[in-house]
């Protein structure tokens, strides 16, 4: 019997594309984490014996808490690391996925089938993760003998976007149905690049709201500041009963970089996926 997290996690690890089998995954971190458990716990044993010297009854609580919490470090890293390249391949495929599927679109135009596709797809394709999941179809069906809908079916289970999924499964259903590939990725570009221009408004007005803020704390706020305590410094006092020219050093050299600092973040962030 399997615990609900453990099958959430062997999805996200099957969706993030790691190379590495989920068995083998899972005992390298099984590994990993028993021994940071013992190295922790050995060096403090030795930092002990040499330089702490604490008395036994608190000796076995220490290193036995610190073990642990180290330990549980490295486990939530090794967690972690499958849904964050999740992620990254989502925010990757999404991105790419409206100029691949008007390749897609073409292709379909002329007849060809979607083994056709996929096999095209997994030649030309610069995109990794469609790549991966197009040369898995091929796999599937030369290797495995799969046929196409059971070979859409196993890389739909493993694609990292939603979006992805759905298209996969709307194309399974297409070829079982009415075989009109076409239509159906004719409506899902259009679709898609009605999608990306709702982005690219939304992250326009996202900019304009950044771009006033950066005004206003990059230019207009320091020279307010600086005349302020120039003033100041002439009348011979200084706010906060400290030195004006030591404020003014703090303004130029600390305070305008730090928020600088702070809206390549937010630009980054803003901006992250987008060519």
């Amino acid at each position: 019997m399997r615990l609900p997290a453990s099958t959430e996690f062997r999805e996200i690890y099957g969706e993030s594309g790691v190379s590495l089998l989920y068995q083998d995954y899972v005992k390298r971190m099984a590994f990993y984490i028993s021994m940071a458990f013992t190295l922790t716990a050995t060096s403090f044993t030795l930092a002990h014996h040499f330089f702490l010297h604490l008395p036994g009854p608190r000796l076995i609580p220490a290193v036995f808490s610190l073990s642990l919490a180290v330990s549980g470090l490295i486990a939530f890293i090794l967690l972690y690391y499958p849904l964050h390249h999740r992620n990254q391949r989502r925010g990757k495929l999404e991105n790419d996925l409206v100029y691949s599927l008007s390749y897609m679109t073409v292709l379909s135009a002329s007849g060809i089938p979607i083994e056709r596709i996929m096999e095209r797809v997994s030649e030309v394709e610069e995109n990794p993760s469609l790549k991966q999941l197009a040369t898995k179809f091929m796999m599937n069906i030369e290797l495995f003998g799969f046929d196409a809908t059971s070979a859409l079916r196993d890389i739909s289970s493993r694609s990292p976007s939603d979006i992805l999924k759905k298209l996969l499964d709307s194309m399974n259903n297409t070829i079982q149905t009415s075989g009109d590939l076409k239509g159906l990725l004719t409506y899902e570009v259009e679709r898609l690049l009605q999608r990306k221009r709702d982005g690219l408004k939304k992250m326009m007005g996202t900019l304009t709201y950044i771009g006033e803020m950066y005004v206003t704390l990059m230019v207009v706020a320091p020279i307010l500041f600086i005349l302020m305590l120039t003033i100041l410094s002439v009348m011979g006092s200084g706010p906060f009963g400290t030195s004006s020219i030591l404020q003014l050093n703090l303004i130029v050299f600390f305070g305008i970089p730090l928020i600088a600092t702070g809206f390549l973040i937010v630009l980054d962030t803003v901006l992250r996926g987008e060519e």
